[in-house]
């Protein structure tokens, strides 16, 4: 125990953080066998502090908090593993029968969050805070080239991301880091072309310690009680600006927990990004954001890059990138106006209908409930 306080104390955060990545910090910490599962290898991603573990042919990956700086980061981390544990999605009510049912909507397999398979839990007085989820095989959406996409291919990859953010909602949580090294794709994906079907995207969001409740009307209802400070993590996450705040939306600034459609926008930077290779500002320091906040000043490559694509895509990508909440389209929604792009493009080409579609969240403006019958 000492030895292992003295190691920590004689380190500075960040070289504890770098050395956290590698076997030789949890070999120090006493953490290469973690009940039967043993250490197997450092992973990239959105966390340095997570580690593939194995036990026979059970894989699992652990996360570490290591020496928290205070009180909130402790809760932050433990609320992440809270709400990967228990959400609106899979929390289990107990019916006067005493049956138990799940609230997931869609394919098991693409149920949107990491599954916990080992309990949060402290060691050395609360130096180290761990615990570990399922790991899947995937791709991390950070590493998936797509330089030769076409914009069917990459229009494509945006409907299924979109798709895995739908189902993501479903938790009662806005993830608010949203950014490719969040997003683990899995094989086999299933985009049905008849829209009567689930769409099946597998894909994984990742990293939730900056996550927030959805606020609700039926809130006193459906809020979970979690064993951890939840508020004063909200307030703190209103209170600062993301290390990743290419993500966080202009109107943030201003509006804190009010901001409307938070994951839209950052869905809308990653679109601009999947379709030029580029971002649609400089995003070199929060300046950049702040001039985003009442007008589009993006990068002088903006508006000749949008011009070059359809124009169905074009208005959902400005529409996403707006600085007002109000106007960027709801997830499920992006869902929706995809498909058209890839569904019902011949029909989605005039501008003023386009605008009504938009409107309308996706739905046919047209469409008559009575045709069907």
């Amino acid at each position: 125990m000492k030895a292992k306080l003295c190691f920590i104390a004689t380190s500075t955060r960040s070289e504890i953080y770098s050395m956290c990545a590698n076997k030789l910090f949890l070999e120090k910490l006493g953490l290469l066998n973690i009940d039967g599962f043993k250490f197997k290898e450092t992973l990239n991603g959105g966390s340095a502090l997570s580690s593939l573990y194995v036990k026979g042919d059970e894989l699992v990956v652990f996360k570490f908090l290591v020496a928290p700086r205070n009180r909130i980061e402790l809760e932050r981390f433990k609320l992440e593993f809270s709400v990967l544990d228990k959400n609106l999605m899979n929390w289990r009510r107990s019916k006067d029968s005493g049956e138990y049912f799940d609230l997931f909507i869609g394919p098991k397999e693409s149920y949107p969050l990491p599954r916990i398979s080992y309990p949060l839990t402290q060691v050395d007085g609360g130096l180290v805070t761990y615990f570990g989820y399922e790991y899947e095989h995937g791709v991390l959406l950070a590493d998936l080239d797509t330089a030769s996409y076409t914009e069917s291919d990459k229009v494509k990859l945006l409907h299924r991301v979109a798709s895995g953010l739908h189902y993501f909602n479903q938790s009662g949580y806005v993830h608010r880091d949203l950014h490719p090294e969040n997003i683990l794709l899995l094989d086999n994906p299933d985009m049905p072309r008849d829209e009567r079907f689930e769409n099946n995207p597998k894909i994984r969001i990742l990293d939730m310690g900056n996550c927030q409740r959805t606020n609700t009307e039926l809130d006193y209802i459906w809020r979970i009680k979690r064993d951890l400070d939840e508020d004063s993590v909200y307030k703190d996450n209103n209170r600062r600006v993301l290390s990743s705040f290419i993500s966080m939306p202009p109107d943030f600034l201003e509006k804190g927990d009010k901001t409307e459609n938070y994951d839209s926008w950052s869905f809308g930077i990653f679109t601009y990004f999947v379709l030029f290779g580029e971002l649609p500002f400089a995003g070199d320091d929060i300046e950049d954001v702040t001039n985003l906040r009442n007008t589009r000043q993006f990068s002088d490559n903006y508006y000749i890059n949008i011009s070059s694509i359809s124009i169905g895509l074009k208005e959902i990508l400005n529409h996403l990138l707006s600085p007002n909440g109000s106007e960027r389209p709801t997830i499920d929604s992006i869902v929706r106006l995809l498909s058209w792009l890839i569904y019902r493009a011949s029909e989605f080409k005039d501008e003023d209908f386009i605008s009504q579609v938009i409107h309308e969240r996706g739905y046919d403006p047209n469409y008559d409930p009575m045709d069907d019958y």
